[in-house]
């Protein structure tokens, strides 16, 4: 579904058993989302750019026991969250891309952030692309429990308030073979020399727009940034 003008899901929706692939991307008036758990072969699910919802029923997505791939982001309203948490239940899930929620809150829902240990315990999250926002001041440290995790991207933490440099605790992501940073403009320096020589399996950094002091400081010619990264086979910067 794609730019349709509707502030609920179709009611036939959820006669869809058989359905594997469910896109719902810029639909601007969409308000809620619910009866997911009807869609039991869901294996891959996205929600994207829907500006006005402010809620998801948690308790059906969770049900959801073949999706592997989960996307909600850029949903700017989005504010209600479980306190408990988001995501348990989902034990295939292998890719997920969060965050892009509502410039109200202050932090992460901790209903999400308590989905990342849950997630790690089954260790099927190989992928992980986390969203943030204006108000947000660092990546959130319980991403460094998901040791499985093999690819992460950390995109759109624009505020003039986050952090400079990246922390050291990712060195704890073990299985790390990709790590990519979009649009975090005040971001200007990666973890430390020791906290990336743990990160033994790193292959691949790749430093996309928006990131102007990063970009630079990682430079080949005179970067202050470069000796960290030097060994690392594919390097990217856009």
């Amino acid at each position: 579904m794609y730019n349709l003008k509707l502030e609920a899901l179709p009611s036939g929706l959820q006669c869809c058993a058989s359905l594997e692939e469910l896109y719902i991307w810029d639909c601007r008036e969409l308000i809620h989302i619910s009866d997911l758990q009807e869609l039991s072969s869901l294996r891959r699910l996205e929600i994207r750019g829907c500006d006005k919802i402010s809620s998801i029923e948690w308790h059906g997505l969770r049900q959801l026991p073949s999706l592997v791939y989960l996307e909600i982001s850029g949903c700017r309203s989005l504010s209600h969250f479980p306190d408990d948490d988001c995501l348990g239940g989902l034990t295939q899930l292998k890719e997920l891309a969060i965050g892009g929620f509502s410039e109200e809150l202050e932090a992460f829902p901790a209903g999400v952030l308590n989905s990342f240990q849950h997630l790690n315990l089954s260790g099927s999250l190989e992928r992980l692309e986390i969203c943030g926002w204006d108000k947000l001041k660092s990546v959130q440290h319980q991403l460094q429990h998901l040791t499985a995790l093999e690819r992460l991207e950390i995109c759109d933490f624009r505020g003039e308030g986050f952090e400079e440099a990246l922390p050291d605790w990712l060195a704890n992501l073990s299985s790390l073979r990709y790590l990519g940073i979009d649009n975090c403009k005040n971001l200007k320096y990666l973890p430390s020399l020791t906290a990336i020589q743990r990160l033994s399996k790193l292959k691949g950094l790749r430093i996309l727009g928006g990131c102007p002091h990063l970009s630079e400081n990682c430079r080949k010619e005179n970067g202050s940034e470069w000796p960290k990264i030097s060994h690392i086979p594919t390097i990217d910067i856009v």
